[in-house]
């Protein structure tokens, strides 16, 4: 387990580390960030869940309940904030979090619940049922009527090594952004 943080950052530099976050990591839910920010050894449990209220209070972030967990996102209000202060963070915080934020959005995609299973609906009709599921979340479901039991097999025996690269390609096709 991570060791608390011996500085203490200030009310400003715990709100721009956590703006920081959130722009880094993407849409996250409270253990994520908890994760996030003590593993880096960036910022306390505490100060994390003050700085969070906070920043919502002012709608610099937004939070959304998902099955009985909060995600938060940053607002434009958060992303303004964010641009006009990032100076008064200190660069060694910025820097900590920059080079921990690869690996850590590595270890979120690792992380997500894959699933495949067939269904056999009729004489010449299988069904491979697939997904992704988050935290508690279905992040996708795709339920495929196929023709033959062996083709339905390599479906689901394929699954596990493509999804992640299928959920980001339709998620990167629908929104009009390029895969990175």
């Amino acid at each position: 387990m991570a060791e608390v943080p011996q500085y203490r950052l200030g009310e400003l530099e715990r709100k721009l580390l956590t703006l920081f976050a959130l722009q880094a990591l993407g849409p996250c839910n409270n253990l994520q960030l908890i994760a996030f920010m003590t593993q880096g050894d960036l910022m306390n449990y505490f100060d994390l869940q003050l700085a969070l209220y906070e920043l919502h209070e002012r709608g610099q972030v937004s939070r959304q309940s998902v099955r009985g967990d909060e995600r938060y996102a940053l607002t434009d209000k958060g992303e303004e904030a964010l641009t006009l202060f990032i100076g008064r963070l200190g660069e060694s915080a910025l820097n900590k979090a920059r080079e921990a934020a690869p690996a850590f959005i590595e270890q979120l995609r690792k992380a997500r619940e894959l699933y495949a299973n067939i269904n056999h609906e009729g004489r010449n009709e299988y069904h491979a049922q697939m997904g992704i599921d988050e935290g508690g979340m279905r992040l996708m479901h795709l339920d495929l009527s196929l023709p033959t039991a062996e083709l339905a097999e390599r479906f689901r025996k394929n699954w596990a090594d493509k999804a992640r690269d299928i959920y980001d390609y339709i998620i990167a096709s629908l929104s009009g952004e390029e895969l990175k």
